[in-house]
């Protein structure tokens, strides 16, 4: 039985195959050799040699792929990848599912390590950037000038369409390499001006990464705290509307003091001011949006996907405070819009908010101002902020 000596479950092999289907450490090839499943993608499973071992295309969709593993559980099972398994790779979606004592990981040469190689940089510095399903708009919540990016892509995310990207945020005199095939009798490895690229109509393999160094003037997406008012969609002239003027948005979110893993609620969101500024500088946070205004949300969420906030802000259409029944706890919370009903709202938020958290309410009248005072001294019996 392939079990761990403690009976804890099934000993998976996850195995990096790297470039050129080769350069296989010892236990790697090992793992190989006593496999009595090998599962993978048909590249992969072609370029393992012929052996006794029964072999499996990846279960399409791949959310069938646990239920394949248990059901061969008494079997010796490797599971093929791309470079490292656990950078960007099938390791993350294996250990939503199984212990790291069911796993053992064999890493191997990424293709982005490849690339820079190809290119003749270092890369210890590069910002990566997976577009590997995911949005593409996301691309724009990590854009800053004069920085060095690699980006794992999809079908999804063309050379061409990354360029455009660039062109509109300003950097259309950045340098592009595109990496095609690497490792194989195919391989390709060209550069382009994001301008040349960005009305380019030639075809690119599917198999893919990028990498780009932001050049030209930029601007158009910001680099710190304090999106200027005129930059969001609101309907109205340009900084007007209702939005929480840039230098509140930025005493709010002080307050707030964001902390990456945390989840955040934005009550009463209007146009999304101070929820796109949350998201993006806390990218490894989770912000959700209330607002019920239908004119509003579509402003909302014009302005998540412009400044790419896509992976981090979630919209929730709904009044307050019914619409915090399926959202997760928060550690923070601000009330910016209340409709008159602030008791109420800070009562909700009181009874959801998670020890040692931060609540902030807009109080723009002396009403509002009343009415959040006591809860505030509830808050400090309470041990919160």
């Amino acid at each position: 039985m392939n079990t761990q000596p403690d009976g804890s479950g099934p000993l998976i092999q996850v195995i990096g195959m790297g470039m050129e289907g080769g350069a296989l450490g010892q236990a790697a090839r090992a793992a190989l050799a006593q496999a009595e499943l090998i599962i993978g993608s048909a590249t992969h499973l072609a370029a393992v040699p012929t052996s006794s071992a029964e072999k499996q295309p990846y279960p399409s969709p791949m959310s069938g792929l646990p239920d394949l593993l248990r059901a061969n559980a008494q079997r010796r099972i490797a599971i093929l990848a791309s470079g490292d398994p656990l950078f960007f790779g099938i390791g993350s979606t294996l250990l939503r599912q199984f212990s790291p004592k069911q796993l053992v990981f064999h890493p191997n040469v990424s293709s982005i390590q490849v690339a820079f190689a190809r290119l003749g940089r270092p890369w210890q510095n590069a910002q990566w950037v997976s577009l590997h399903g995911r949005p593409l708009a996301s691309l724009r919540s990590a854009l800053q000038g004069n920085r060095l990016y690699a980006l794992l892509t999809d079908r999804d995310s063309s050379p061409a369409a990354i360029a455009r990207i660039l062109v509109e945020a300003g950097f259309s005199e950045s340098g592009i390499w595109v990496a095609e095939d690497l490792g194989s009798a195919q391989e390709r490895f060209r550069d382009f001006q994001a301008a040349e690229l960005a009305e380019a109509t030639m075809d690119f393999s599917p198999l893919n990464v990028m990498l780009l160094e932001t050049r030209g003037p930029g601007g158009l997406l910001p680099e710190f705290p304090g999106i200027p008012d005129e930059r969001f969609s609101t309907g109205a002239e340009p900084g007007k509307g209702l939005l929480s003027k840039r230098e509140v948005r930025l005493s709010i979110l002080s307050l707030l003091a964001p902390r990456a893993r945390e989840i955040g609620w934005d009550v009463g969101a209007g146009c999304g001011g101070v929820s796109v500024e949350w998201a993006r500088w806390n990218p490894q946070g989770e912000v959700y949006a209330i607002e019920f205004h239908p004119e509003r949300l579509e402003h909302l969420g014009i302005n998540r996907a412009r400044f790419g906030v896509v992976s981090n802000l979630r919209i929730i259409a709904g009044r307050a405070p019914g619409a915090f029944t399926e959202l997760p706890d928060p550690h923070a919370v601000f009330i910016g819009g209340s409709s008159g009903s602030l008791g109420e709202m800070l009562e909700a938020v009181w009874s959801r908010l998670m020890p040692g958290g931060r609540l902030v309410a807009s109080a723009v009248t002396e009403d509002s101002r009343g009415i959040c005072t006591p809860s505030s001294a509830t808050a400090r019996r309470n041990g919160r902020n």
